[in-house]
């Protein structure tokens, strides 16, 4: 069904600024498009997808529930703010349409082509299939929820055999020769040439095997902890240190401004995408900044199999650390050493090196928290550990808000776009695909993994008694 909108001189087509809300009945779309003359512009609508074409702008978004034509649909633009506003009734009244802030989400194509290529992922869904409601199943998407355990992947002998197969068909033989990292081992030859631009801790990232990447982090960590460093921090927290304000500081996702950020099925309330809507504002979650970020994301569905879903949760606790560290060590106002302070955190993003389960996430955070940043104090170390499971139990939103962050945070580095490239962008797209029960459980996982100062491989202790 076409609908005739207002419209404007034709120049080229662009994805515009765009928000969603909802009520019982409909699905608003509010697009931002100032300074427009009149002309002819349509919107079309046909079960999950809805298409907005006004030149200079096209929108296509897919829905994971149904939308209707049946006469109720409309659209106005307020020339004042600049603002069209279209209405889309719900196939079902009253049923919650899920995933209104997954931007990127929304804005791929069911179906649609790629490959393996240079420097990017080798594995891509070539064509999808949805289930009634547009969405992955329940049962599907629980069967990948136990792919990890808090002491180690599981990975059944099977699947590995039949997703080495399955890689074996869609990668061109040369290519096996080459050292993959990134997001689901995807990428190669990103750093070809920067071994010595101090991007990377590695120092020989497109030789390096996995095992090679690991033990060599392993022995910087152990060069780098100073214990006269760890023993100055821990006497100066006991007065009133850097230490003890970065322990006590409260960053934003657990003031209750960040309750509005929560998704519908989590402990503690919900204010989300399935709750009924009355106006543009009341489900815009974004900053016009976040929205930008979310519009340059590859629109792409990713495939991973139940072992890679479970090490890109384990991942994601890894990038996520580095952030919430800093967060607390700047009292939430990030200085130009913020981006140096993420990398140095997160194995990934300084050795490639990503941890295996939640249990290797904390304690390597932790490791890394006490030997690279100004402040190694352990109450910060576990705070920061501690936030990273806040920031997960809120669900999709507020972790994708941090990785939004990251991702500013890395372009203070000359060659840091690289990081986001191989890494940071990939898993923004990846977390939007993800269920939020899936985060709430990586977040129990941590909490139970918070290691003990006789477990990180120092004698801390030992060094407080002195």
């Amino acid at each position: 069904a076409r609908r005739r909108v207002p419209s404007s001189v034709p120049l080229r087509m662009i994805t515009p600024r765009f928000e969603l809300s909802q009520d019982v009945d409909f699905v608003h779309v509010h697009i931002s498009m100032p300074h427009l003359r009149a002309e002819d512009g349509e919107f079309y609508v046909e079960g999950n997808e809805f298409k907005f074409h006004l030149r200079p702008y096209f929108l296509r978004l897919t829905f994971r529930q149904r939308l209707v034509e049946d006469g109720r649909e409309g659209a106005s633009y307020d020339a004042g703010s600049g603002l069209l506003s279209i209405r889309l009734p719900k196939e079902v009244p009253g049923e919650p349409f899920t995933g209104l802030s997954m931007l990127s989400e929304l804005l791929r194509t069911p179906s649609g082509a790629g490959g393996p290529r240079a420097g990017g992922p080798m594995i891509e869904v070539l064509s999808s299939s949805q289930a009634p409601d547009g969405g992955a199943g329940e049962e599907e998407e629980e069967e990948v929820d136990d792919s990890w355990a808090c002491d180690g992947v599981a990975v059944d002998p099977n699947e590995r055999l039949a997703m080495e197969a399955e890689a074996e068909q869609s990668v061109p033989p040369a290519l096996f020769a080459q050292v993959r990292y990134g997001f689901n081992d995807g990428f190669w030859g990103l750093f070809t040439g920067l071994e010595h631009e101090g991007l990377l801790q590695l120092p020989d990232p497109e030789s390096a095997s996995k095992a090679g990447r690991r033990l060599a982090r392993q022995r910087a960590e152990a060069e780098a902890f100073d214990p006269e460093h760890y023993i100055a921090d821990w006497m100066e927290s006991r007065g009133d240190g850097a230490g003890r304000a970065a322990e006590a500081f409260v960053p934003w996702w657990v003031e209750p401004e960040a309750e509005l950020m929560r998704e519908d099925g989590l402990a503690g309330g919900a204010v989300g995408d399935g709750a009924a809507c009355g106006g543009a504002s009341a489900c815009a979650v974004w900053t016009d900044e976040e929205r930008d970020q979310l519009l340059r994301l590859p629109r792409k569905e990713l495939l991973l199999s139940r072992a890679e879903a479970g090490a890109a949760l384990c991942g994601l606790a890894d990038v996520l650390y580095g952030y919430c560290y800093d967060v607390r060590a700047t009292d939430g106002e990030h200085n130009c050493e913020s981006g140096w302070t993420v990398r140095a955190l997160s194995s990934q993003l300084s050795w490639l090196d990503p941890p295996v389960s939640p249990a290797d996430a904390a304690r390597t955070s932790i490791r890394r928290a006490l030997c690279y940043p100004l402040i190694r104090h352990w109450g910060v170390a576990v705070a920061a550990l501690r936030d990273v499971v806040a920031l997960l139990r809120l669900g999709r939103r507020a972790v994708l808000r941090a990785l939004l962050k990251v991702h500013t945070l890395m372009l203070g580095s000359e060659f840091g776009y690289l990081l986001n490239r191989c890494l940071v962008d990939e898993m923004s797209v990846w977390v939007q695909q993800t269920p939020c029960r899936r985060l709430s459980r990586l977040a129990d996982a941590l909490e139970a993994a918070v290691p003990a100062k006789e477990n990180v491989g120092w004698p801390l202790l030992s060094y407080e008694a002195l």
